[in-house]
């Protein structure tokens, strides 16, 4: 991936668009999940095809969620130059969403609970999201409970840093949903970093928010923002390379604040939801590892934005 290319992927509540890669995201706004206006009627079976009988056995009969592959009128934004997914992708490309963000949380959630805090409406394009700005957006929420989801047609494990951002983000996304479902996070995270927030993140590196106590820039736009940053970068590095990330500030201060972020992230997954961010971090992280085919000795650092190392038998090598 070129340095100098901008994502921005998204999260769903309350945003209604979110930018998560680097460096540059959009505002988000105030809506809450209980406005979603989305209704899907249960077990709907709508598309007879192959792909349809596929996402009526793995998205819409156990969870009630609709995926529109189909463009209908009205539903993609006219104002991007953007192509329908190939089907040939469609069935990769979910089985790849099932796999590493939703059967985690099944398996450690539960299916009901699952079923109640996700999304109902997925809207699939197969081109990236071109803006004026430059940016490339790879997804885009609204109204709660709605998501469309871009560049289907290029995402691959083969494309190392895309496909781990594709996670960071759906992880992102669906903490954003727990922690907005009268499940808020401690107030003690608030004051970690008070007065560090600032709209102009987007002027900070990754590396330049760590030495300040972020885990990303993006983690410094908000303490919502930095919480579910916390969380979803843990997820998909695997603990060297998550402790790899904070043991490398230089600013002492720094290393403890990140680290008391953790213990609270930690401590909110466990005491609220009843999830061993330990044990859940291992599921996710193996799984994403498997899709992308490492071998048992070698693990990714992703920072956030890109793929900046590895860790092989244990020593770091980096980019």
């Amino acid at each position: 991936m070129l340095k100098n290319q901008i994502y921005k992927i998204f999260w769903i509540v309350p945003c209604l668009m979110l930018g998560l890669a680097s460096p540059i995201f959009t505002a988000c706004d105030d809506d809450e999940i209980s406005g979603s206006i989305i209704e899907i009627p249960e077990y709907e079976m709508w598309d007879t095809t192959e792909i349809g009988k596929f996402i009526y056995e793995n998205f819409t009969k156990p969870y009630n969620i609709r995926v529109i592959y189909r463009w209908e009128n009205g539903r993609q934004d006219m104002g991007k130059n953007l192509v329908p997914p190939k089907e040939e992708k469609m069935i990769p490309f979910l089985t790849m969403l099932k796999e590493v963000w939703m059967e985690p949380y099944v398996e450690f959630l539960d299916s009901a609970d699952f079923a109640k805090y996700t999304v109902k409406e997925m809207l699939v394009s197969g081109s990236k999201a071109l803006e004026e700005s430059g940016t490339v957006t790879l997804g885009f929420a609204e109204g709660g409970r709605q998501i469309l989801l871009y560049d289907v047609n290029s995402l691959s494990p083969e494309n190392e840093a895309d496909f781990v951002m594709y996670f960071h983000t759906m992880h992102h996304e669906f903490a954003h949903i727990l922690q907005q479902n009268n499940k808020d996070y401690d107030g003690e995270y608030r004051v970690l970093s008070k007065g560090l927030y600032t709209s102009a993140w987007a002027n900070t590196t990754n590396d330049a928010a760590r030495e300040e106590g972020f885990i990303t820039a993006y983690s410094k736009a908000k303490e919502d923002e930095d919480f579910v940053e916390v969380l979803s970068i843990k997820l998909v590095n695997s603990p060297q390379a998550w402790n790899y990330l904070i043991d490398r500030i230089q600013n002492e201060e720094a290393r403890k604040i990140l680290r008391e972020k953790e213990r609270i992230v930690d401590e909110w997954m466990k005491d609220v939801w009843d999830i061993d961010m330990d044990k859940f971090q291992e599921r996710v992280y193996k799984t994403i590892k498997k899709k992308m085919g490492l071998p048992d000795n070698e693990d990714y650092i992703h920072d956030g934005n890109y793929i900046i190392g590895r860790i092989i038998n244990g020593q770091v090598e980096l980019k």
